[in-house]
C-alpha cells in the first residue's frame, strides 16, 4: 500500500468518526435505493414514445443490420440500441418494455453499484447522501424512462472513470479491463460520452509531463507514459472497429451537426439548474455552492481525487458546450450531453452537505437532516409535477425542456391551449378508469398537446396511427402489416374500424388543420361514423366516438354526454 493510499484511508476514517453510528447512514442508503428504483420504474410501463425515441424505429424499419452498423444518419439513433431493437422487432416483437429495459436496468445499476465503487473515495455518510441525491435527480429519473442511450452512457462512463483511477493507483488488470469495456460500450452507444470517458488520459498525461518538467524521476515518468499508451491502444482499437466505418461513411452528416449553435451565459445557467434538479435559482445556487464547498473539503482529504473529479466535470462540460452542436443552447440538450458529469457533481454536493451537517447538526440527527434536505430538493423540483397518475408523457418537453415553466417555451406552445370541454367532463371520473384513443398522434412535443390534456382528464390514452387508412406517413407511423412492431400504447385505426378496440372506451378525433404535419381527417370521418355511429360529443375541436358497444371485452361503461 503506497503512502497516498494510506493517507486517503486515514482521512476517510477520520471523516467517518465525525458521523453517528453506521446504522443511520445504512438506513438512508436503503431508503435512497428503494426511492430511486421506485421513481425510475413508476409508470414506465405506460410511457408513450416521443421525440428522439423514434429515431431508432425509423431507422430499423427502413434499413438492414449492416446499414445500421455502418451509418450514423442525419438523426442520431444509437447504433447498438437500434440493432437490439431491430433484433426484437424481427424475432420477439418490439414493445415499449423492450425499448425501455436497457435504460431502466442501467439506471438501477448505478444506484446499486455506485456506492460500492466509490467506497475508497468517500466515507459512508457521504456515500449515503450521494445515493440519495442520485435517487431523486430529475434528469437521471427522466433518462431512466427514456428509450435513448443516456442512462446507459452515464452509468458506463461513471464506471470507466472510477476504474481508470483505480487502475492508475493500484495497477490491477481487472480495473483496466473494466475501463476499456465501459468506455467502448459508452462510446459506441453515444460518441459524445467519450468526451468524459477519455479525459482520464488527459489528466494523468498532464500530471506525468508536469512531473518530468519539475525534475521527477525520469524512469517512473516513462513507465507511466508506457502504461497510458498501452491502455490507450487497448481502448482505441475496439472503438475504431465500430466507430470508424460509420464516421467515414457519414462524415458529412457527423460534422454538419457541429458549429450550428452556441451556448450563452443564460443557457449555461439554465443547464446548471437542470443538473442541480431544480428550476429555482436560489436552490440551484445552494446546490452548486454545496458542490464547491464539497470540492474544497475533498481536496483537503485527497487533493488528487478532488482535482481528478473536478477535471472530469468542468473540462467535460466545457468541451461539450464548445462543440456548438445543433440545439446545444437548449438547456436539456447540453444537460443531456453532459450527463456523465452529473454523478460526480452530485458527489461534490454530497461532500458539501455532509460537511455542513457536521457543523450544524448533532451526531444522531445528521442522517435525518440529510434525508430532510434531499426530500426538500425532491419536492421543490419538477418530479411532483410529473408523477401524477396517469402521466404517459414523462418525455414530453412540457416537462423536460426546462424545470422552470416560465423559461419553458413548450408551456406557451401546448400548455396554454384551451382545454376541450370533453376533457373537462372527464374530471369527475376516477383517474385511469377510462381509456381514450387519440387520433392523430405526433411525436414532436410542439405538435402534441395530449400531455396537457391528460393533466386535466387524468385518463389512460392510446395513440391511433392513421397509416394507411387516412393517408400514409413514415414519420412516427407504421402500417399494421409490420407484425414485428408490437407497441402497446399504439393502435391502428384500421384495427379499430374492423372492431378490434380492446378495452378502449372512446375514440377522440381531433380536427387539426388539414395540412402538414396533419392528415386531412375530415375525409375519414364518414367511415369512422359508419363503424361507430354518430359521435357522442362533437365540437369545433374534436369528435368523440363511443367504443363501448363494439368492445371485444364487453365494456359497458356509460358514455360521457355532451
Amino acid at each position: 500500500m503506497n503512502d497516498a493510499t494510506s493517507r486517503s484511508r486515514a482521512a476517510l476514517a477520520r471523516a467517518s468518526n465525525a458521523s453517528p453510528p453506521a446504522s443511520g447512514w445504512n438506513l438512508l442508503l436503503v431508503v435512497a435505493f428503494i426511492t430511486g428504483v421506485a421513481l425510475r420504474a413508476w409508470q414506465i410501463d405506460i410511457q408513450i414514445l416521443l421525440e428522439d425515441e423514434w429515431h431508432a424505429i425509423h431507422k430499423l424499419l427502413s434499413a438492414a443490420p449492416l446499414d445500421i452498423l455502418t451509418h450514423l444518419g442525419a438523426a442520431d439513433y444509437s447504433i447498438p440500441l437500434t440493432l437490439y431493437y431491430q433484433w426484437l422487432e424481427r424475432h420477439a416483437g418490439l414493445t415499449e418494455w423492450g425499448m425501455h429495459a436497457p435504460s431502466l436496468v442501467a439506471a438501477i445499476a448505478l444506484l446499486l453499484v455506485g456506492p460500492r465503487l466509490i467506497a475508497s473515495w468517500s466515507p459512508l455518510p457521504v456515500r449515503a447522501i450521494w445515493l440519495a441525491l442520485l435517487a431523486v435527480s430529475p434528469l437521471l429519473v427522466y433518462h431512466a424512462k427514456l428509450a435513448r442511450p443516456y442512462a446507459l452512457t452515464s452509468t458506463l462512463t461513471f464506471v470507466a472513470i472510477v476504474a481508470f483511477r483505480a487502475w492508475w493507483r493500484v495497477r490491477r488488470r481487472r480495473d483496466a479491463v473494466a475501463y476499456v469495456v465501459a468506455t467502448f460500450a459508452a462510446g459506441w452507444l453515444h460518441v459524445v460520452s467519450l468526451t468524459f470517458a477519455l479525459l482520464p488520459f488527459v489528466y494523468y498525461g498532464v500530471r506525468t509531463l508536469a512531473s518530468l518538467r519539475s525534475g521527477g524521476e525520469r524512469g517512473d515518468a516513462l513507465a507511466s507514459v508506457r502504461r497510458l499508451v498501452g491502455l490507450g491502444i487497448a481502448t482505441a482499437l475496439p472503438l475504431a472497429a465500430v466507430l470508424l466505418p460509420p464516421l467515414v461513411i457519414d462524415w458529412d452528416a457527423f460534422t454538419l451537426k457541429a458549429s450550428q449553435d452556441h451556448v450563452t451565459v443564460e443557457s449555461l445557467w439554465r443547464t446548471l439548474l437542470m443538473l442541480a434538479g431544480t428550476g429555482h435559482p436560489a436552490i440551484g445556487i445552494a446546490f452548486w455552492g454545496s458542490a464547491a464547498y464539497g470540492f474544497v473539503r475533498l481536496r483537503a482529504r485527497d487533493a488528487d481525487l478532488a482535482v481528478y473529479v473536478a477535471t472530469i466535470v468542468v473540462v467535460g462540460i466545457a468541451v461539450v458546450a464548445a462543440s456548438g452542436v445543433t440545439w446545444i443552447s437548449r438547456p436539456l440538450v447540453l444537460a443531456r450531453y453532459a450527463i456523465p458529469a452529473l454523478p460526480f457533481a452530485l458527489l461534490f454536493a454530497a461532500e458539501g452537505v455532509f460537511a455542513a451537517l457536521v457543523a450544524v447538526a448533532s451526531l444522531p440527527l445528521r442522517p435525518l437532516a440529510a434525508a430532510g434536505f434531499v426530500a426538500a430538493l425532491l419536492f421543490t423540483g419538477p418530479i411532483p409535477r410529473e408523477w401524477q397518475y396517469p402521466n404517459q408523457f414523462w418525455a414530453h418537453m412540457l416537462y423536460q425542456y426546462d424545470y422552470d415553466p416560465a423559461h419553458n417555451p413548450y408551456v406557451e406552445l401546448v400548455g396554454d391551449i384551451p382545454i376541450p370541454k370533453f376533457y373537462e367532463q372527464l374530471r369527475s371520473e376516477p383517474p385511469g378508469s377510462l381509456t381514450l384513443v387519440e387520433l392523430p398522434y405526433r411525436l414532436e412535443s410542439q405538435f402534441n398537446p395530449l400531455a396537457r390534456y391528460q393533466q386535466v382528464h387524468r385518463q389512460r390514452v392510446l395513440m391511433a396511427l392513421f397509416t394507411p387508412t387516412c393517408g400514409v406517413s413514415n414519420w412516427g407511423e407504421y402500417p399494421e402489416s409490420v407484425r414485428g412492431m408490437q407497441l402497446r400504447e399504439m393502435v391502428h385505426l384500421s384495427a379499430l374500424l374492423r372492431g378490434d378496440v380492446g378495452d378502449a372506451d372512446y375514440l377522440v378525433v381531433h380536427h387539426y388543420p388539414p395540412q402538414e404535419p396533419w392528415p386531412d381527417l375530415r375525409t375519414c370521418l364518414p367511415m369512422i361514423t359508419a363503424a361507430f355511429g354518430a359521435p357522442i360529443y362533437d365540437d369545433a375541436d374534436l369528435s368523440v366516438y363511443s367504443l363501448a358497444h363494439v368492445s371485444l371485452l364487453g365494456n359497458n361503461r356509460r358514455p360521457v354526454q355532451q
